[in-house]
């Protein structure tokens, strides 16, 4: 890959991981205040007494769902997100702008990826090289440049970092056969 392609590539894939964040925690900030609402509202509207519930459950529910709430803060997670996301789609743009980059705009591209991945929180592993996957995709590359992602990592990648595994490409696996070779026997 050039470096011209490397930049829109890692700031494609940042964005993308940071798309998927953002949307996660919208999901759970959603969720959440769903939570308080429903069970706020059953525990002071008299329908876990009707029900034969005592109210000390829905009213614990409540304020512990409150407390993870307050103190994960999901819907600032997201609003983090939001804005590193939209400074990589940004570098993209400008990136995407230039048809013939000098070596200084590609220098200066490379510089403000950089400075934009120092706000960024611990990256997931897992979730980063689904990004990847997506990016690669998104860019139409082969298949085969493709990371493989063990099923347990795509479960638990929004909770586990799993640092320190290194995601093969498809086509580094052994015994694996591009499509064409198995076409072709």
């Amino acid at each position: 890959m050039t470096t011209l392609e490397l930049v829109r590539f890692n700031a494609l894939r940042n964005a993308m991981y940071h798309t998927g964040r953002r949307m996660a925690y919208e999901r759970w900030n959603r969720f959440f205040n769903f939570l308080v609402v429903i069970l706020g509202t059953a525990a002071t509207g008299g329908i876990i007494t009707w029900i034969g519930v005592d109210p000390i459950w829905p009213a614990g529910a409540v304020a512990a769902v409150g407390a993870a709430q307050l103190v994960f803060d999901f819907g600032r997670s997201a609003r983090d997100h939001q804005a590193l996301q939209k400074e990589y789609y940004n570098l993209l743009a400008d990136v995407e702008a230039v048809i013939e980059p000098t070596d200084d705009q590609l220098a200066t591209w490379n510089s403000r990826m950089v400075r934009i991945a120092g706000d960024e929180p611990p990256t997931l592993r897992a979730l980063d090289a689904k990004a990847y996957n997506d990016a690669c995709d998104a860019l139409e590359f082969d298949r085969d440049e493709r990371l493989k992602v063990p099923w347990l990592h795509w479960a638990l990648g929004s909770w586990i970092a799993f640092d320190g595994h290194t995601y093969l490409k498809l086509n580094e696996l052994p015994g694996y056969k591009r499509p064409a070779e198995i076409t072709a026997n």
